[in-house]
């Protein structure tokens, strides 16, 4: 395996067609090989420049080129090491509270409160953890504070499970070691429509739009927001209309927001309580 920069800024391009970021916004200067050649020559220069930290955003971390790459880059572990060395860390995190007892806990990680709505289908009590952050997302993009905080969620959680309707929630959990249910699982609400597997979700049969992540994650999401909602502006164009179902709340939402037919996993759950 290579483990190297180098070797990603001296590879003509390869997996850009891989590249969510890329062919979304037809950037060049968002393929792989692109912000590999800036963190590279940035290994020559100190000050860092802000060129290269900019480079730094221009991902969802899908890690799509690695899957594809012919000599095994690690890229996104190479991009979060970068990450830790160019970019101070945010403040340290506080871990959330959960409120109750129960052996199950809904990760609520928006706006939509749907523990109740589950519980009036199901009967399941639940208690609730909230987390706007997405358990941490931006210290577990690196090397430096994401152990700190998979171990605070390890605690937190204390071996419960968890149900949760998104995949950046789910990574986390996993990572902690903490067994994770899907809302719509649970629910068993999935509405009759073709399904959009977006980067977060579990592999499954899936509408092929080639863009495989539709740009609502960190780095690209916080710190390029205009460029996060043209990769879902462009997957709708390639969609062409079709409605259609996304088991990630979090991506739905922002296809939703860019015009798109999305229904995500708590829809059909917040529908009953009309």
């Amino acid at each position: 395996m290579s483990n190297s920069t180098k070797t990603c800024a001296l590879c003509p391009k390869l997996c850009r067609h891989v590249c969510p970021v890329a062919v979304g916004t037809g950037l060049e200067s968002a393929t792989p090989t692109a912000i590999m050649s800036e963190i590279m020559l940035s290994e020559a220069k100190r000050p860092i420049s802000n060129t290269a930290q900019n480079a730094l955003n221009l991902c969802t971390r899908c890690n799509l080129c690695a899957d594809f790459c012919g000599v095994d880059q690690p890229v996104v572990d190479l991009l979060d090491t970068a990450r830790t060395q160019i970019v101070a860390p945010p403040p340290k995190w506080t871990p959330p509270t959960i409120q109750g007892h129960a052996p199950t806990v809904a990760i609520l990680c928006d706006h939509h409160a749907w523990d109740e709505a589950l519980y009036r289908v199901t009967g399941q009590e639940m208690a609730t953890l909230r987390t706007p952050d997405h358990l941490g997302e931006q210290h577990r993009i690196r090397t430096d504070t994401k152990a700190d905080v998979i171990s605070a969620i390890a605690k937190v959680m204390q071996g419960r499970t968890a149900i949760t309707s998104c995949g950046t929630c789910r990574e986390a959990l996993q990572e902690a070691s903490i067994t994770v249910e899907a809302i719509e699982v649970v629910s068993q609400l999935v509405p009759r429509l073709p399904t959009w597997r977006t980067c977060h979700c579990e592999p499954g049969p899936s509408v092929d739009t080639i863009i495989r992540c539709c740009g609502a994650r960190a780095p690209l999401l916080t710190s390029e927001p205009d460029l996060s909602n043209t990769i879902a502006a462009e997957v709708g164009r390639r969609l062409d209309g079709q409605a259609i179902f996304v088991p990630d709340t979090r991506c739905a939402a922002h296809l939703q927001n860019a015009g798109v037919q999305a229904v995500g996993p708590i829809d059909p759950l917040l529908d009953t309580e009309h």
